[in-house]
Parts: structure tokens; C-alpha cells; sequence
């Protein structure tokens, strides 16, 4: 490529009847000047679209290191998501495993409560027969002829008479024996004899 110095030195050959050595000294004085300032432009953009690529190279860079971040971050998500799945499972299964042996024991416990009032029932069933087979025999007794009173039979206190007297020496001698017996204050005439075997 020609730089501006190339242009700078360049020296034409002089010959019998070239171009006006003014006219083209001043052209290239021209050319020169805008080719420096081209070439210096185009230098300058060089070294900006290398500064450009390094920057985009490291974009890159960072971009490729962002993707592998994101597909492990999106690995390490699955990976998460799954094993919260399988402890989710885990914990579900051990609940209902939980759960049936909850219902199993409070099955039980009704099984054994159903049996214990089934048989406090059943012995309420024979108290109370027992009791009603108690209470019809206590009827039949009070029922029966030992324990009816007769008031035909009360009347004979009233029929005995004092036809039965006590000798009087025996009753001196009882007296003498039993010196605390209350019937000491009573007379004789007022002491009935009643005999209980008459009908």
C-alpha cells in the first residue's frame, strides 16, 4: 500500500514536453494532503474496529459464559424440580402410609370399643334379669301366706280373757329372781296370757 511518504518522495523524470511542473507539483500537494488525511482516517478506523472486535471478542466471551450458566442453571433447576418431585412422593407416600396406620389403630380401638359395650350390654341384660328374677321373687314372698296379717287373727288378742292367773307364789319367786323385770309395776289383773297357736 502507498503511504504518504511514498507520495512525498515520489520524483517524476523530467522529459521535453510533460505536464506543467506547477500544475502537477500543486496536484500532488493535493493528492498529499488528501491522501494523508485519508490514510490517518483509515488508520484511525483500524485501530477502532480493532478495539471494536476485542470488545465483541469479549462479549463473546461473556455470552458463551452466560449460555453455559444458563444451561446449568436451567440443568441445575430440572435437577432441583425433580428431586423436590421425588421428596414431594416421598413425603406423600409416607403421609398415607401414616395415615392407614392411624385408620388401622382407630379401627381397632372401635372394634374394641364396640366389643367392651357389646359385652357391658350384655351384663346389663343379665343384671337386669337378675334383678327382675330377684324382684318377682321378693313379690311372690311378700305375697305368700308368711307374710299376709290377718286381722281375724289380731282380733283374738282382744278374745283372750283373764281366765289364765298367775299363782301367786310363783310370780313372789320370780319376783324375788328378777328384780328388774318391768312387768314389777304392773297387777296381776292387768297381765294377759295370749296363746299364739290358736287359730
Amino acid at each position: 500500500m502507498i503511504t504518504p511518504i511514498d507520495i512525498q518522495n515520489k520524483v517524476f523524470k523530467s522529459g521535453g514536453l510533460g505536464y506543467d511542473k506547477k500544475d502537477v507539483d500543486s496536484f500532488m500537494q493535493d493528492l498529499l494532503d488528501n491522501y494523508e488525511m485519508l490514510y490517518r482516517e483509515n488508520m484511525e478506523l483500524n485501530d477502532r474496529i480493532s478495539v471494536l472486535s476485542e470488545g465483541l471478542q469479549y462479549y463473546k466471551t461473556i455470552e458463551k459464559t452466560l449460555q453455559k450458566a444458563l444451561v446449568l442453571a436451567e440443568r441445575t433447576a430440572e435437577e432441583t424440580k425433580g428431586t423436590a418431585l421425588k421428596n414431594a412422593q416421598l413425603i406423600e407416600q409416607e403421609a398415607i402410609s401414616k395415615s392407614n396406620i392411624i385408620l388401622e389403630d382407630a379401627k381397632r380401638e372401635l372394634e374394641l370399643i364396640r366389643k367392651q359395650t357389646t359385652e357391658l350390654i350384655q351384663q346389663y341384660d343379665i343384671y337386669k334379669a337378675r334383678f327382675k328374677s330377684l324382684a318377682n321373687a321378693q313379690m311372690e314372698l311378700l305375697d305368700s301366706p308368711s307374710f299376709s296379717i290377718d286381722m281375724e287373727k289380731l282380733s283374738m288378742f282382744e278374745a283372750v280373757t283373764n281366765s289364765i292367773d298367775t299363782p301367786i307364789g310363783v310370780y313372789s319367786e320370780q319376783k324375788e329372781q328378777m328384780p328388774d323385770n318391768p312387768l314389777d309395776s304392773l297387777k296381776n289383773e292387768d297381765i294377759e296370757i295370749i296363746n299364739l297357736e290358736e287359730d
